[in-house]
């Protein structure tokens, strides 16, 4: 039992402490419980009536005006949630994964944005797309904007930057580059994109040939001495030219994308395609390449959703929360609020959110929580994602899910959770919120607020869902183990989230 304790206070921030975590949670006790037995006393008020009231009586100082905007806004956050949820819940069982609904859902989130924007909110790869359109620029620039062939240039640095888009979203270790002379003609059968590893060294080389069909395509390929290359080529002649190599007794190998060992791969590029890229290159019509449609937001919206999915399993770990939970609420005479007993095993349960949410408003606006929790988002979202947890915690321990169907309905949880405050649109701000509901003061409070509640249903309720989180933590502890190596290299914008704020204090 020590060491488990050792562990989670290795888990927590620096800066906070478990001792802090436990004053903090002392403070909020008194006040969650409170908003709870409120709500339960006033059964006869809509939920949105009865918090505005609530928080006008929490916040005597501040203007009706602004009491109404912050209820509104736990509303508004709990609902956009909760609506989330429901809709991934319902593609899970239409057979799809909650990775492709998340980057379903932030393409919609972002498709009001400019491709500059989309990138930035989401990773971060500012400087991806800055090098990957200097790089198509300079293929524009001097005598060479005027080749005939351009096209064939475009194509080998559109593989290099689509490539190094797709290693930088995913954290690849592997770059690729065109292999540009230093003088000005290109020697014979040279090189023309390569990858290389972290160290420099290549690891794959490629000569792209984009002519005009498969059938020069495929004389030019045979024609030249292209050892230890493979032949890079426009997707629908790729297997012609394969075909035609094949029986000239080659064994090389014809590809339409460049790919790393980890499979890190550039995006295919027809001829028609790269020759109207030429085309307004050589008009004067050539913008900057519009790298969010051609990207694809789907590529780095699916390793943000996994990574929200490892912070659902690492916040089971870190059962600190519901253990003091449990430690507070121990020999104490508990008269179970049988409205929050319904909410906790039913769907009924937006009263109790919007009660935790102000609880923890309060909390954070007085200085007793962590003032992260300030945000009017922050403290829905944590409460929406305690409340939701502690009732999975519930329902494993009853019998009614597996250990491992908690940890996916929780890992759903999260998805739904940071797909409703992306579809917010409130821009940078997403990725502070996000991280401090999934970093670990979100995560410590969350426990406890989970655990608190469920006693305040009664002392066989709080029991059961604490040992349920307990029965989940044994299982999280386990797939912890099985993906923490190398999940925090994504970087950038939402880095925030994926990195260093909500992965730093691993």
């Amino acid at each position: 039992m020590e060491d488990r304790k050792n562990e989670e206070i290795l888990l927590l921030d620096e800066e906070l402490s478990l001792t802090m975590v436990e004053k903090q949670c002392a403070a909020l006790k008194p006040i969650i419980t409170e908003f709870m037995e409120s709500y339960a006393r006033n059964q006869d008020k809509s939920v949105g009536e009865w918090l505005g009231w609530k928080m006008q009586q929490s916040f005597p100082d501040k203007k009706e005006e602004e009491i109404q905007d912050m209820a509104k806004g736990i509303l508004a956050d709990l609902g956009a949630a909760q609506e989330k949820k429901r809709s991934l819940e319902k593609a899970v069982e239409n057979g799809i994964s909650k990775e492709s609904w998340f980057a379903s859902e932030t393409k919609k989130a972002v498709s009001a944005m400019s491709a500059q924007e989309t990138v930035k909110y989401l990773s971060g790869l500012d400087e991806a797309l800055k090098n990957a359109n200097e790089a198509l620029e300079r293929t524009n620039a001097g005598v060479v904007s005027q080749n005939p062939n351009l096209d064939g240039f475009i194509a080998e640095q559109y593989h290099a930057q689509t490539f190094n888009l797709n290693a930088e979203a995913g954290g690849s270790q592997y770059r690729a580059r065109v292999l540009e002379p230093d003088g000005k003609r290109y020697a014979k059968n040279s090189v023309d994109v390569a990858i290389f590893d972290k160290n420099g060294k290549p690891v794959k080389k490629y000569q792209s040939k984009y002519y005009k069909d498969a059938s020069g395509t495929s004389k030019a390929a045979g024609n030249g001495n292209y050892n230890s290359q493979r032949m890079l080529t426009a997707p629908e002649q790729a297997e012609k030219v394969q075909e035609y190599l094949r029986a000239k007794g080659s064994k090389k190998t014809v590809t339409d994308h460049i790919e790393a060992p980890d499979g890190t791969a550039s995006i295919p590029l027809t001829k028609a395609d790269a020759k109207q890229m030429q085309n307004n290159a050589q008009s004067g019509k050539m913008n900057e390449f519009n790298w969010n449609d051609s990207y694809q937001t789907k590529t780095v919206a699916t390793k943000i959703a996994k990574k929200a999915g490892y912070a659902a399993v690492q916040g089971a770990v870190i059962g600190v929360g519901f253990d003091l939970a449990r430690k507070m609420w121990n020999g104490e005479e508990i008269n179970g609020e049988e409205i929050v007993e319904t909410a906790l095993t039913s769907s009924a349960d937006s009263g109790i959110k919007a009660a935790a949410a102000g609880a923890i408003k309060l909390g954070a606006e007085k200085g007793l929580v962590s003032s992260i929790l300030k945000d009017t988002s922050a403290a829905a979202n944590v409460a929406f994602v305690a409340i939701e947890n502690a009732k999975v915690a519930g329902q494993v321990m009853s019998g009614e899910l597996s250990g491992k169907e908690g940890i996916e309905k929780m890992e759903q949880t999260t998805v739904a959770t940071v797909a409703g405050l992306s579809a917010a649109g409130k821009g940078a701000v997403v990725g502070e919120v996000i991280g401090a509901v999934f970093g670990p003061v979100g995560i410590a409070i969350g426990g406890f607020i989970g655990g608190t509640v469920a006693y305040i249903a009664g002392s066989k309720v709080g029991e059961t869902i604490v040992k349920g989180a307990q029965k989940l933590r044994d299982g999280a502890v386990k797939a912890v183990k099985t993906v923490a190596e190398g999940i925090c290299n994504f970087v950038g914008g939402v880095c925030d989230f994926v990195g260093d704020v909500l992965f730093g204090w691993l």
